[in-house]
């Protein structure tokens, strides 16, 4: 026979382990997520040559009209790329502590987890823009310029962070399932 006890001697029943355990495994895969798309920003996005830009230096000379080759409108808003992860990231590091503070309802986690989402998808945007512009540039400029790695550690980042949400999601939907079971039953 398998007991139920916790390290404080309380029992641990799997509603509390769903709502509590799994927003914050979400958030924490989340902020991994947002950390990579952090790095992977700074780091090489193209190059040409011995030439080497980072999102950050596209981002700039964009601004600034240097950069007219690969596309001023999707360097510009490559811009709001780390805007969505430092949100991705904040959210994240918010759900944590309401997944663990009790007085905090299941659908407000939710709605943070959603928030998460939906930042995560807004990144994922520009990124795309970004991939498309230097692809037709590429069959233009006869193959010359090259992704590099900082601009798949983004995109890892991004898939990583939305996977965070996803766990977060299922998990506070499944808290909310679970909480209305538990009413239904104890009615009954």
């Amino acid at each position: 026979m398998q007991d139920n006890m916790g390290l404080s001697g309380k029992t641990v029943d799997a509603k509390s382990i769903v709502d509590r355990g799994g927003p914050v495994v979400g958030s924490g895969i989340s902020i991994v997520g947002a950390l990579l798309v952090l790095l992977g920003f700074v780091l090489p996005w193209a190059s040409c040559g011995n030439f080497k830009l980072s999102g950050l230096d596209i981002v700039t000379q964009s601004l600034s009209g240097e950069l007219s080759d690969m596309g001023n409108s999707s360097g510009t808003l490559l811009c709001l790329v780390p805007f969505f992860a430092l949100g991705t990231l904040g959210v994240a590091l918010l759900v944590i502590p309401s997944s663990l503070w009790k007085k905090i309802p299941s659908p407000v986690k939710l709605i943070g987890t959603c928030l998460a989402g939906l930042f995560t998808v807004l990144g994922c945007c520009p990124t795309c823009l970004f991939f498309t512009n230097i692809q037709s540039s590429r069959r233009d400029a006869g193959g010359f310029i090259q992704i590099e790695y900082g601009f798949w550690i983004t995109v890892f980042g991004l898939a990583v962070s939305f996977l965070g949400v996803l766990v977060g999601i299922g998990t506070s939907v499944a808290s909310i399932v679970m909480s209305r079971k538990t009413t239904v039953e104890g009615t009954q």
